[in-house]
């Protein structure tokens, strides 16, 4: 299939999850997938490493484009990342694709 031919190439092909689709935090937005998944992190985790291990990728990119300004947001994000650590192992990758605002020094996510 396409994933090995692309990893045949040399190339990473990892498994991105989240997004603007699962809701954003700017005004307007009415979606609110990712509070579904509040406080089912190690739900989260498990199913997401079953599709990257599945699908035989490379890792996964948690896609949080979401509010991070309350306590259970904070630990979610710290919960599946540490979870997607721990479950994958070290020869996996595991990255964040933040928002812009998000990298900023002194925001909560940056911090």
């Amino acid at each position: 299939g396409l994933v090995s031919e692309w990893q045949a190439a040399g190339k990473k092909v990892i498994l991105s999850f989240g997004g603007a689709g699962m809701g954003g935090s700017w005004a307007g937005d009415n979606n609110d997938c990712w509070d579904y998944c509040f406080g089912r992190e190690q739900q989260v985790v498990t199913r997401l490493t079953d599709i990257v291990n599945n699908m035989g990728l490379d890792g996964i990119d948690i896609d949080y484009e979401y509010f991070y300004d309350s306590q259970h947001q904070i630990d979610f994000l710290r919960d599946i990342t540490v979870g997607m650590r721990n479950s994958l192992g070290p020869n996996k990758i595991v990255t964040h694709a933040p928002m812009e605002p998000d990298i900023v020094p002194g925001s909560a996510y940056f911090d």
